[in-house]
């Protein structure tokens, strides 16, 4: 009677190793895998990359992008390392929230092989394994989703932000939680303010949101500069790529009215 040999476990690399061997998988791609040129990081909108007055996201910043939830911060940050990997630049997603969703992120242009996902235990050791990569200058982005960010102490902040401006990195924060926000907001050289202003919609299939984004502190440059951007849903793009000349905006539903589940008008139906 033939039994199942056990499968051999692959050895558990060192992070550095596991960095290095995307860049050689660069060489063997016809990629530069050298780092990107200096300057600003691209958005993924070039209206917003207008309005920071920097080209992008300026180089040695730690930027907040502070919204509610269901706002568009993640799409937004998805939108971001899907330029920087077009650019051939490499970015990590440091997972502390335990919500990121591969195939929502490969709906939005993500490139997954190329990307470096990280689930520390918590969101501290989350903005620890953030200034680790940031010293090590093998990444051009890294996105640090801190969920409610419970127990992240402002010095930890600090820490990452002087490390972000020495190593010339960039770092995109994300957070839930109102506190986790405001803490993040005093070390941030760049705060994004994003809210939502309408739903996009082909029909009665709910595609995306329109967010109005705006530079609320800028270090490097005059803050105030305001874009209006279109968030997609993942699966609608996916779906039909003509979704910019076909969606129309809908109203946002008063405080007063109750949505369906996901937040969205209970009439329409979500492609996500």
């Amino acid at each position: 009677m033939q039994t199942d040999m056990p499968r051999p476990v692959p050895p558990v690399r060192p992070l550095p190793e596991v960095l290095e061997a995307l860049r050689e998988r660069g060489l063997r791609r016809g990629v530069n895998p050298g780092p990107m040129t200096p300057g600003a990081l691209p958005t993924g909108h070039p209206t917003l990359d207008a309005a920071l007055r920097t080209g992008g996201w300026p180089r040695g910043a730690a930027v907040l992008l502070d919204a509610p939830p269901g706002s568009g911060a993640t799409s937004l940050a998805l939108g971001s390392v899907a330029a920087v990997q077009a650019g051939s630049g490499l970015a990590a997603w440091i997972d502390a929230a335990a919500s990121f969703d591969p195939a929502g992120a490969a709906g939005r242009g993500v490139q997954l092989e190329w990307l470096l996902v990280a689930r520390p235990r918590d969101p501290a050791e989350g903005l620890e394994l953030a200034g680790w990569l940031a010293r090590s200058r093998l990444l051009d982005l890294l996105v640090i989703d801190l969920g409610e960010g419970g127990g992240v102490s402002a010095r930890a902040f600090d820490h990452l932000a002087q490390l972000l401006a020495r190593a010339g990195g960039l770092a995109l924060l994300l957070a839930n939680g109102r506190a986790a926000r405001e803490v993040a907001a005093r070390s941030a050289g760049v705060r994004l303010s994003l809210s939502r202003t309408a739903w996009l919609s082909v029909g009665r299939d709910l595609v995306g949101q329109r967010v109005s984004a705006e530079v609320t502190r800028h270090r490097w440059a005059l803050s105030g500069g305001r874009a209006e951007l279109d968030l997609w849903f993942a699966e609608g793009r996916r779906i039909d790529p003509l979704l910019p000349s076909l969606a129309k905006p809908q109203p946002v539903l008063p405080a007063t009215v109750q949505p369906g589940e996901s937040g969205e008008p209970s009439a329409l139906r979500v492609v996500s």
